[in-house]
């Protein structure tokens, strides 16, 4: 399955090694860095889950199973937090 962020009411800048988000929906403002912000480029332009674990893997030379568990655990608050298109 392909994610992606939502496109509407989202707007957010790459800032060094950090997005810092506005979700103008519920007007919540979101920073993430690190391996977060990795992943949020990624599903800037859409990714799968699969493609996104390996991309940790490769990236941070981490245990597929903890960069499975990573993903899911950001994409599980995205979701929460109405950031995925749907």
């Amino acid at each position: 399955m392909t994610l992606c962020l939502r496109k509407k009411d989202l707007e957010w800048r790459d800032i060094d090694d950090e997005i810092v988000a506005l979700d103008t929906q519920g007007s919540v403002y979101l920073a993430v860095h690190g391996a977060g912000a990795f992943l949020w480029r990624r599903l800037a332009d859409s990714s799968t889950r699969e493609a996104l674990v390996q991309a940790l893997v490769e990236t941070y030379e981490i245990e597929p199973a903890r960069a499975g568990d990573d993903v899911d655990d950001f994409l599980a608050t995205l979701n929460e937090r109405g950031l995925l298109a749907s």
